[in-house]
């Protein structure tokens, strides 16, 4: 039954993880238009998921995957706030 609940949460997580890079890439070119709330809470989605698949990783002893996926959670992130808005 333990190895179910691993292999769940492993599923669970990379579907999340999949979703909020969705979440930077689908919104890449909007993300300055919409309001603090919006932002803060794609952000928050971001960072919580990275944070938390880091301090996983870091429990089982993991350090180099840790580094690189708090590096991903950077650049998702970066990639949102400072990316240009197009005009039409």
């Amino acid at each position: 039954m333990d190895m179910l609940f691993i292999v769940l949460h492993v599923l669970f997580g990379l579907g999340s993880f999949a979703g909020s890079l969705m979440l930077a890439v689908g919104f890449k070119d909007k993300f300055n238009e919409l309001n603090t709330l919006q932002k803060s809470g794609i952000l928050l989605t971001i960072i919580s998921l990275f944070a938390t698949i880091a301090v996983t990783m870091v429990s089982k002893g993991n350090m180099i995957a840790a580094i690189i996926f708090i590096a991903l959670g950077v650049v998702a992130c970066g990639y949102l706030a400072f990316a240009k808005t197009k005009v039409a």
